[in-house]
């Protein structure tokens, strides 16, 4: 599955990724970082600035520990994506942050989940802005609280809950859609 199919090789034994090891990573799982940053950005062109921005980070920069070797790909290029997105985030918050409804935490994605979003990703990015699928992606899929999101953004916690619970909503009512355009209509088991 493109959104989740990242994965790396470790050979150092420094404890720390080499730079030529990040590069490697950032090379197999080319495709799954293009599919995320294109979710994020909605712009083939900004997703693809944003995987080879992140695959040219230097070893000096950030120091890689084995623990985080197979999720630095995935990091550096949401991080990638940020720095593009960041005033249009910043932007939306404040809509979100007016909404009064009180949020209970809401749970990460489900795998099936997950995969309906990665299968449906065109239609999903394009009925979401921006702010929603970072806190989609961030929430939902890389499973960080309400308050990481928050600090890593930028903005409020109350306008990540409302984006979150905003995302799920939508994502709601996609699935519906999709299973009426399907023409299937579940029958009711007595």
């Amino acid at each position: 599955m493109a959104a989740t199919g990242i994965s790396g090789t470790f050979t150092s034994s420094s404890g720390m990724a080499s730079a030529e090891e990040i590069r490697t990573a950032f090379i197999e799982n080319k495709q799954a970082l293009t599919w995320l940053a294109e979710f994020l950005t909605d712009d083939e062109t900004i997703a693809s600035a944003c995987v080879i921005d992140a695959s040219t980070l230097k070893e000096r920069e950030y120091e890689i520990g084995k623990e985080w070797f197979c999720a630095w790909p995935r990091y550096a290029t949401i991080h990638s994506a940020l720095d593009i997105q960041r005033g249009r985030i910043a932007q939306l918050a404040p809509v979100y942050s007016r909404d009064e409804r009180l949020y209970g935490h809401h749970a990460p994605l489900s795998q099936d989940m997950v995969g309906f979003v990665a299968n449906e990703s065109i239609i999903v990015r394009h009925q979401l802005d921006v702010l929603c699928r970072f806190v989609l992606i961030l929430c939902g899929v890389e499973q960080r609280s309400s308050g990481e999101a928050a600090l890593l953004l930028g903005i409020s916690e109350q306008a990540v809950e409302a984006a979150y619970c905003a995302a799920l909503e939508s994502l709601a009512v996609i699935q519906c859609q999709i299973i009426v355009e399907s023409g299937y209509c579940g029958t009711v088991l007595n």
